[in-house]
């Protein structure tokens, strides 16, 4: 009976260790397998036949093979280990293989050989890179507009002109990268429970990064300051007016009278005066039509006009308000004006439509 007992013992280890859900590999001295698993065979498509008795070479790459002749040096000294190597299938799949590792010895207790747990963790590997290139691209879009956004406001002086601009950067960039930045916590935390909601996870941080990339561009481009000297003011004006009509669908007229020259300065602070209050007019107006002037008068002073026909405002009851998006507008522009020592004034009324109007002294400038 105990002979018999331990034969069914046996053979219950083994189918035992024959359907464990992890490969269990033994390895001579030589590190040469003299027992796999059904397991090792799923996992690196090669019958037992094809993998028994063949060097561990056969199947590693050449970064494997040394890391195995690393691995054998702690073995022969009678350490245990874990440690990651990547081997090529019967098909040619590189696979990522975890390995326990620990020595076996004989009746003496001289070295002979390793035994083994592996696992297949391709996956998983393949979701940490995903992960890792998904935050190398959120820090590189970071870097990449904040340089910019730094590159085109720098010497801007004016507190509004910054609040405006850390506004577009909290509503159309930071909300985006700090929840795509969640996303990638939560598939850190469930990387090895449920790869299938990491990839679900990952789906929708692709999507949310693709359109927050766009949205980045289009607000880098909405600030970015056209070449000037190349153009030509008058031109780049007309251009602005072309597109901006053509994407809202508002009519404007644009009439231009200058009678010399304006200090480049004088160019990008005008430019940026047009483009805030137009962005009001797109943003708040509802207006149909704009006017735009500019013109030069005979004592040198610069006059930029700009009239909407739309819904108007109360303007001391927005002036009032903290957080109201049109006092930073007009706080911004009045401020560009007086870095010029110029006017800013706004007139207004609910129903009675927007007029901006803008005095530069021109002949400061040249002083």
């Amino acid at each position: 009976m105990g002979k018999k007992s331990e034969l069914l013992d046996l053979q219950e280890y083994r189918v035992s260790v024959e359907n464990m859900g992890e490969g269990l590999i033994v390895l001579n001295k030589k590190m040469v397998p003299i027992f796999v698993n059904r397991k090792v065979c799923e996992i690196t498509s090669y019958r037992k036949d094809e993998i028994l008795g063949k060097s561990c070479n056969r199947f590693l790459t050449s970064k494997g093979k040394n890391k195995i002749k690393a691995e054998l040096k702690k073995r022969l000294k009678g350490y245990p280990s874990r440690y990651t190597i990547k081997v090529r299938t019967k098909r040619g799949k590189e696979v990522f293989l975890s390995v326990s590792a620990a020595p076996r010895f004989d009746r003496k207790g001289k070295f002979n050989g390793t035994i083994a747990i592996i696992s297949d963790f391709t996956e998983r590997e393949e979701l940490e890179d995903k992960l890792r290139e998904r935050t190398l691209e959120l820090e590189k879009e970071i870097n990449k507009r904040t340089k910019l956004l730094v590159d085109l406001y720098r010497g801007v002086g004016v507190t509004e002109e910054r609040n405006r601009l850390a506004r577009e950067i909290h509503d159309f960039c930071s909300q985006d990268l700090a929840t795509a930045l969640l996303k990638i916590e939560i598939c850190e935390k469930v990387l090895d429970k449920d790869p299938e909601k990491v990839r679900a996870e990952l789906r929708e941080l692709r999507k949310m990064l693709r359109k927050s990339i766009k949205l980045n561009r289009d607000i880098v481009f909405g600030l970015q300051l056209p070449n000037f000297h190349r153009t030509g003011f008058a031109t780049v004006l007309r251009q602005y007016f072309k597109e901006f009509c053509k994407k809202t669908g508002i009519i404007c007229n644009l009439n231009i009278k200058l009678e010399r020259s304006l200090p480049t300065n004088i160019q990008v602070g005008t430019y940026r005066i047009i483009r805030e209050a137009m962005n009001n007019v797109r943003k708040h107006a509802m207006a149909r039509n704009v006017d735009a002037r500019l013109i030069t008068d005979k004592r040198e002073n610069l006059h930029v006009t700009i009239k909407d026909d739309g819904k108007g405002f109360e303007l001391k009851k927005a002036l009032t308000k903290k957080k109201h998006a049109r006092h930073f507008g007009l706080k911004g522009m009045e401020g560009q004006a007086e870095l010029f020592g110029g006017t800013f004034a706004v007139k207004t009324a609910k129903g009675k439509g927007t007029e901006i109007e803008v005095k530069i002294p021109l002949k400061e400038q040249n002083e």
